[in-house]
């Protein structure tokens, strides 16, 4: 089995939160309610997969 990178996996994470927030950014131009609840939503969803991360990597350790 591969050795899992936490720090590439966080990266990513973060690549993908920062994507989240110009989406949340863009629904609240366009005063798009409903797309910005989705996008709340999933960023939501990314960050509490950073922390089940963090604690994987500290129970590993």
């Amino acid at each position: 089995m591969a050795k899992h990178d936490t720090n590439a996996e966080i990266s990513g994470l973060q690549i993908c939160i920062q994507n989240t927030d110009a989406q949340i950014d863009a629904a609240l131009d366009a005063d798009d309610r409903r797309a910005f609840r989705v996008w709340c939503l999933r960023r939501a969803s990314l960050i509490a997969r950073v922390e089940r991360v963090l604690v994987e990597a500290a129970h590993a350790a």
